[in-house]
């Protein structure tokens, strides 16, 4: 019995070859935040929140004085708290897929423009692999849609482990 919904789909995700198996990537994709194209979004299932580096402020338009105060204690991989200057909502586009998302805006040099934690993973509803370099994301009209990740960012070989690199 069709109701006039389109079923959703499945992810498949392939089988993994050698080159996935070998590199390291973490998984970079492409955004528009307020309208501006954003490269280098680092996509971190280990992280809870999102992140924006306070110098990454400007170059999407905004300023220290549209951050809003929260009680949000962050604590890092070294088991460091700290408190961030601010929260920030953003219009962020991934793909075909637009959400008002919040951003805890942190003093840091990092090498990612943008952190997306799993507020936005899940919030999406988007399955992210490091692996393939890709996320599975379903739109609206439960479409799925598959973002591939931007390898632009890396050298070619830069980011390889083989076992000739850890032998004496």
């Amino acid at each position: 019995m069709n109701n006039g919904c389109v079923e959703d789909q499945h992810a498949v995700f392939e089988r993994p070859d050698a080159s996935m198996r070998l590199h390291l990537k973490p998984l970079f994709i492409q955004a528009k935040i307020n309208g501006v194209g954003v490269n280098k979004v680092l996509v971190d299932g280990g992280a809870t929140v999102n992140l924006l580096p306070q110098s990454f402020l400007g170059k999407i338009g905004l300023l220290d004085s549209n951050l809003r105060p929260h009680n949000v204690i962050s604590t890092n991989y070294e088991g460091t708290t700290g408190n961030s200057f601010g929260a920030v909502e953003v219009d962020l586009i991934v793909g075909s897929v637009s959400r008002t998302t919040m951003f805890m805006v942190v003093p840091c040099k990092a090498n990612f423009n943008v952190l997306l934690g799993r507020e936005w993973i899940h919030g999406v509803g988007a399955v992210p692999s490091t692996l393939h370099q890709r996320i599975a994301i379903w739109k609206e009209d439960g479409l799925l849609e598959n973002i591939e990740a931007d390898q632009s960012y890396f050298l070619a070989e830069a980011n390889n482990i083989t076992k000739k690199n850890f032998e004496k």
